[in-house]
């Protein structure tokens, strides 16, 4: 359902672009350091939307790889623990991690299979 309404507001988002896009057709000055070009401001608007995209994109991805090799590392940590200490292992233990496996479902998937 949540992706559902993800969906939906990029759709709304969209149009609502597109429709100031539409309105909004005639031509400026975009000005750079070496000189100022004339585009429509159609071109101007879409062009800023893609770039910040990409931005927030680019910045997401690092945010989340960073946090997927933590938990790998955290994991490891985890795993040398229940090695180190078998005594102590049923405290160590975490559901969803066996000795030796990888996690490759993500909590959020995890409760999609379960409903």
């Amino acid at each position: 359902m949540k992706k559902q309404w993800r969906i939906l507001l990029v759709l709304i988002f969209t149009l609502i672009i597109v429709l100031f896009s539409i309105a909004n057709v005639e031509t400026v000055g975009f000005s750079f350091l070496f000189g100022v070009v004339r585009l429509p401001l159609i071109l101007v608007i879409i062009g800023s939307v893609l770039i910040g995209a990409l931005l927030i994109g680019s910045f997401t991805y690092s945010a989340i790889y960073r946090q997927r090799r933590r938990i790998k590392q955290l994991e490891r940590e985890l795993r040398r623990m229940i090695e180190l200490h078998p005594e102590d292992s049923d405290k160590l233990k975490v559901e969803g991690i066996d000795e030796g496996a990888e996690i490759r479902e993500t909590r959020t998937a995890e409760r999609r299979s379960r409903k």
